[in-house]
């Protein structure tokens, strides 16, 4: 793993908790994301594209699993 700061790395850990829940159940994924848009508003956009980036790429949620 690159470099990334304390930020960084909490970022990624929820991106990989959203895909592990999608892989299994896509609604309940979507739920979430729905409900972190109603909480953090604009600041929801990073998290959800980068989910939509890492699943297209392939990533389905695994510990360390981060494509670039």
């Amino acid at each position: 793993m690159t470099s990334t700061t304390e930020e960084d790395f909490r970022h990624r850990c929820e991106v990989s908790y959203v895909l592990a829940i999608r892989a299994t159940n896509r609604n309940q994924a979507m739920q979430y994301l729905s409900l972190v848009r109603i909480k953090r508003k604009g600041n929801a956009d990073k998290l959800i594209n980068d989910c939509k980036t890492q699943w297209d790429k392939g990533n389905r949620g695994e510990k360390g699993d981060w494509r670039v």
